[in-house]
């Protein structure tokens, strides 16, 4: 069915469904087909040549490089002198008709979702194993789902932090729920920062990582028509017997942006720090202290451009808190694809409309990039400030 088809036939849902219940379901459904044809991304799209990192011949010493992968979605695998650390990778892309919200008398039942195993061995890189750290901002099953399968089969030693929904949602995995469920942690509301205060950081076993939870937020799915509607709300006040069986199961919970640290070897001095969210905030939310900006500056911040344009002044009024030296736009891929097949942009991202709002507060100095899949940046220490 072409994409005309599928946008007509999701606005004649819209003026035949009448219960206020369903409306924000049939709103979702129109958010994820999109009002315009698929865009494919062949290129990454960047503020200008060779905008983020060193270039390969001008990187210096390679014991003092920071290399991040790009892994689509919100994943990232972050690497300095052989220690890992991994955010939320995601490589099982179930199709938008297995995802989307239940219409009543349209679908009677909710389809079963499970993570790709094979899809996850093929695209997670072979250092991913020696992750010692998996960060993990919101519950939705595009950030959380694959994490069992990499957690007990790949990066076996790593822990996974994330908000307590997140950690709920996890003991559904017998693995992970062994020994008292001592690989995951569930990151508190207490002891995470806002702008007005500071968290608590946590380090990695390996001591090459600290981090800080930010209490944030996630825009809403759909904004318009004087509605929102936001996939999933809700949180998860108990353990799990088993993992969630639909898209629907896995909540968004507590959302949760980090102030991530690289550190010296050796000590506790941060030698490169980034910012990182997997879903944007509508104002402060997500924000960190001025007191942590003001200690060391933000290196690299990691923004999600995906729903952007739901919330107001995003990601500019962040950008002008955080003045990084330098940009990753992530999650703005169509994630209902398979990674093997042509990148398209995801409907849910306006990206006329985030560069517009990137060149608001963005430095002059900074450059920024919108990276496909897979794709490698190194930068150099910058030592302590």
């Amino acid at each position: 069915m072409s994409w005309i088809r599928l946008r007509l036939t999701f606005y004649w849902l819209a003026y035949r469904q009448t219960a206020r219940a369903a409306e924000p379901l049939v709103i979702a459904l129109l958010l994820a087909v999109g009002c315009r044809p698929p865009i494919t991304i062949y290129n990454q799209v960047e503020s200008h040549p060779q905008a983020v990192g060193c270039a390969p011949d001008a990187c210096g010493d390679p014991e003092r490089l920071i290399s991040i992968t790009y892994l689509g979605v919100s994943g990232l695998l972050i690497e300095h002198r052989g220690h890992v650390l991994l955010t939320a990778p995601f490589f099982s892309n179930p199709s938008l008709a297995m995802v989307m919200p239940r219409l009543t008398r349209l679908l009677r039942s909710s389809p079963r979702i499970s993570a790709d195993t094979q899809a996850i061995d093929k695209m997670l890189p072979r250092s991913a194993d020696r992750a010692t750290a998996i960060l993990v901002g919101h519950g939705h099953y595009d950030h959380l789902m694959d994490i069992p399968f990499i957690a007990t089969k790949r990066a076996t030693t790593a822990r996974i932090y994330g908000a307590p929904s997140v950690r709920h949602m996890l003991m559904g995995d017998s693995a992970l729920r062994s020994n008292g469920g001592q690989r995951v942690v569930a990151i508190s509301a207490t002891t995470a920062g806002t702008r007005e205060r500071r968290g608590v950081w946590y380090y990695t076993d390996d001591s090459a990582y600290r981090f800080m939870a930010l209490i944030a937020g996630h825009a809403p799915t759909f904004h318009g028509w004087r509605r929102s509607y936001t996939f999933t709300v809700g949180s998860v006040g108990v353990d799990l017997d088993s993992l969630p069986h639909t898209a629907a199961e896995w909540k968004l919970g507590e959302p949760y942006a980090f102030l991530i640290d690289v550190l010296a070897a050796g000590t506790r001095e941060p030698v490169f720090r980034i910012y990182f969210q997997d879903a944007p905030s509508e104002p402060p939310l997500g924000f960190p202290p001025s007191e942590l900006l003001a200690e060391r500056a933000v290196d690299l911040a990691v923004l999600c451009a995906a729903t952007s344009s739901n919330v107001s002044n995003t990601p500019d009024s962040l950008l002008a808190v955080l003045s990084p030296r330098q940009v990753i736009v992530a999650h703005w891929e169509d994630f209902f694809r398979s990674q093997t097949l042509p990148t398209q942009l995801n409907p849910a991202t306006d990206l006329h409309a985030f560069r517009k709002s990137l060149g608001k507060s963005l430095p002059r100095s900074a450059g920024w990039v919108m990276p496909l899949p897979q794709t490698t940046f190194r930068f150099r220490e910058t030592g302590a400030e």
